[in-house]
């Protein structure tokens, strides 16, 4: 397996703020669209600022993908594809 490091912005991302917890749902990379089946991991950075959370997730097409979102930043980012 390799990673391919990128930094992009999202077009758009569903996603669950709910007890404290943040769950990536859905989301547009590009012009392609993803459903997250499932979250692999996920981490807080909290040496930078704005905070960043950080998720490894699974797609319906079978691809790993690393989100993040930025406290306070209303986009999310792409920041790595697992191949």
């Amino acid at each position: 397996m390799s990673e391919v490091r990128v930094d992009e912005p999202l077009g758009w991302v569903t996603a669950r703020f709910e007890k404290g917890a943040i769950s990536p749902i859905a989301f547009r990379w590009k012009a392609r669209e993803f459903r997250v089946t499932s979250v692999n991991a996920r981490w807080v950075d909290r040496s930078v600022r704005p905070i960043r959370h950080g998720f490894s997730v699974s797609a319906a097409s079978g691809e790993v993908i690393e989100l993040e979102y930025r406290e306070g930043d209303p986009v999310w980012y792409v920041t790595a594809i697992v191949t």
